[in-house]
C-alpha cells in the first residue's frame, strides 16, 4: 500500500486565508499581477513573484519572501502534524479530499502510478527551484477508486469546526479541517494497492530528481470527483502539405461548442474543421502526433518543440478562436475519461505531456509543506 503521513502545515491564520491564497502566478496577466501586488500586501504572490533575470536570484527571493511571511505572521506553522480535509466548492461542483504526505519510495516502487510524460527541462528547473525554496506551496493531486470508509470519515469531519473557511473572487469557497486522528484514513487507504497521479507529474518527478526530502505533499480525491479535459494544441508555422485532406476533415460553417466526445476539431486560416478517424484510439494525443504533427510540421518531440503551445480544454472555443495567432493551427482533442487513463497507467504506459487537464486545481498558499 502507499503510505499517507500527517504533517504540520504552514498556512495563513484564519483571518488572512482569503487574502493570502492565490492562483498560480502564471495564470495572471501582467496587469492583473501588478494590481494584486499593489493592492493586497498579504497575497502569496509577494512570495512567488520575484523579478530577476537570473534563476538563482529569483529562487532565493522566493525563499526570502517565505521567511518574511513566517516572520510577520502572515504564515504560521501548525504545532502538531495532521492529516487535513480540504473542500473546494464552485459553480455547483464540490471536491472533498485529504491532504497529507506521500512517500517518494512508494513512487519509485510503483505504488503511486503516473500516466503522463514530463517535460525534462521543466522537471530539471523545478528541481532547482525546490532545492532553493525548500517548500511545496501546492500538492500533487492523487486519486483512487471511491471508498465508503473515506467518504464516511470525510462526512464526519465536515460536521466539526474548520480551521479555515473563506471565499475567493472567482466564486469558490475553500474549507480546511484538521482530521482528529490519521488512523481511519490510513486504514482505508491500506485496502488499495496503488494510488494514481491525476495532476502534478512534474512536481513529483522534480522532487524525486532532487532527492532532498523523502515526502511530497498530496491531495487525495476519489476518481468520481475529477473533472477532466484535454489540452488544445496550437502549432505555429505553415504545414508541409494539406493535413485536412490527408485525414478527410470536414469543413464546418460555424464554430463548434465544447470538446468533441470523439474525434477532433481544428482551426486554421481556412476556418473550423471536424474529423473522426476510424483508427482513432486512446491516447488521442499520440494519434495526432503520429498522423499530423510529425508528418506535416516535422515535430520530432513535443516536449522540446518551441512552435507548440498548450491551452487547457476548459477554455471555450470562442476564446480559442479570438486568440489564435497568425499562421497557427489549433487542434481540439476529445473529452478524456478517467477509466481510459487508469487502464493506460496500469499497463505501465504514459501519455504525451499535456494530454489531460484535470481539476480540482488547488490555490497556492492554503497549506504548505516545508522541509527547510
Amino acid at each position: 500500500m502507499a503510505r499517507f503521513k500527517p504533517f504540520a502545515a504552514v498556512r495563513p491564520p484564519r483571518a488572512l486565508a482569503g487574502l493570502v491564497s492565490t492562483r498560480s502566478y502564471v495564470t495572471y496577466s501582467e496587469e492583473e499581477l501588478a494590481h494584486k501586488l499593489g493592492t493586497n500586501p498579504y497575497s502569496f504572490l509577494h512570495v512567488l513573484q520575484r523579478r530577476s533575470a537570473h534563476e538563482d536570484a529569483r529562487f532565493s527571493g522566493v525563499r526570502k519572501g517565505f521567511e518574511d511571511f513566517l516572520a510577520d505572521g502572515t504564515l504560521v506553522a501548525d504545532h502538531e502534524p495532521h492529516i487535513y480535509l480540504y473542500r473546494q466548492q464552485w459553480s455547483g461542483h464540490t471536491f472533498v479530499g485529504f491532504l497529507g504526505l506521500v512517500s517518494l519510495e512508494d513512487y519509485r516502487a510503483g505504488r503511486i502510478i503516473k500516466h503522463e510524460h514530463t517535460l525534462e527541462a521543466r522537471e530539471a528547473l523545478f528541481a532547482r527551484y525546490l532545492e532553493t525554496v525548500g517548500f511545496h506551496a501546492e500538492p500533487v493531486l492523487l486519486t483512487h477508486p471511491p471508498l465508503p470508509e473515506l467518504a464516511a470519515t470525510a462526512a464526519q469531519v465536515q460536521t466539526t469546526e474548520p480551521l479555515l473557511d473563506f471565499a475567493t473572487t472567482d466564486g469558490a469557497v475553500h474549507t480546511l479541517w484538521a482530521v482528529p486522528a490519521p488512523e481511519p484514513v490510513q486504514a482505508a487507504l491500506a485496502q488499495m494497492g496503488r494510488l494514481y497521479i491525476a495532476d502534478g507529474h512534474h512536481r513529483m518527478a522534480s522532487s524525486e530528481r532532487l532527492g532532498e526530502d523523502a515526502y511530497v505533499m498530496a491531495y487525495l480525491v476519489d476518481s468520481s470527483q475529477l473533472h477532466i479535459a484535454s489540452f488544445h494544441r496550437h502549432i505555429a508555422g505553415v504545414p508541409q502539405g494539406d493535413w485536412a485532406a490527408s485525414v478527410g476533415a470536414k469543413s464546418l460553417d460555424h464554430r463548434p461548442e465544447g470538446l468533441p466526445e470523439r474525434g477532433f476539431y481544428a482551426l486554421d486560416h481556412r476556418g473550423w474543421w471536424q474529423f473522426d478517424p476510424a483508427d482513432l484510439a486512446f491516447p488521442e494525443s499520440t494519434w495526432l502526433f503520429d498522423r499530423i504533427l510529425a508528418p506535416f510540421w516535422g515535430v520530432a518531440d513535443e516536449r522540446h518543440d518551441a512552435r507548440i503551445r498548450y491551452e487547457p480544454g476548459v477554455v471555450d472555443l470562442a476564446t480559442v478562436e479570438a486568440e489564435r495567432r497568425d499562421q497557427e493551427t489549433i487542434f481540439v482533442l476529445p473529452h478524456p475519461h478517467w477509466h481510459d487513463i487508469e487502464r493506460w497507467a496500469d499497463q505501465g504506459k504514459s501519455v504525451p505531456p499535456k494530454s489531460t487537464y484535470i481539476e480540482p486545481k488547488l490555490r497556492s498558499g492554503v497549506t504548505l509543506y516545508a522541509w527547510k
